[in-house]
């Protein structure tokens, strides 16, 4: 008979621990499949696929980052500003890509609504249709998103 006292899990790749402070879930407890499963239902309601909400991602992030830290208006009543930092961040999913670290701050006008993207978070809407769990600071909630970014070109 084996002696298990002394085995462990190893650690979720989503949850917080050392390789990502946060996380990816927030509070949400709901598997990662379940939250790609509904996000993915959401945005095919909006009009929208996972890769033509990263397009709508990245015009931000790389609006904002060309803009040297200054506040740049994405579109009426919506502004970003980018947030250098120094390493990078791994993605959870087997595909084990490296991304730089920073991030872009989107904010209106009006008050009120916020999106906190990243490469990383760019990503992994991209690839794998993960907006992030609910209560995740870096959740890109795909009615919010497509609702402040969806009339930029």
């Amino acid at each position: 008979m084996t002696d298990k006292s002394h085995t462990h899990n190893p650690p979720d790749p989503f949850r917080a621990s050392t390789f990502s402070a946060e996380g990816f879930m927030g509070v949400d407890s709901r598997s990662v499949q379940q939250i790609i499963e509904a996000d993915l239902t959401a945005v095919r309601s909006l009009g929208h696929t996972p890769e033509s909400v990263a397009g709508l991602l990245t015009v931000a992030f790389d609006r904002a980052e060309g803009a040297f830290g200054d506040r740049v208006e994405l579109c009426p009543g919506v502004f970003a500003v980018h947030y250098e930092a120094r390493g990078k961040i791994q993605s959870p999913f087997e595909d084990g890509g490296l991304f730089q670290k920073g991030e872009v701050i989107v904010t209106e006008r009006a008050g009120g609504a916020a999106l906190n993207i990243t490469r990383l978070g760019i990503h992994l809407v991209r690839k794998h249709g993960f907006f992030q769990g609910v209560g995740c600071r870096y959740r890109l909630d795909p009615a919010e998103t497509v609702r402040l970014l969806g009339s930029l070109k």
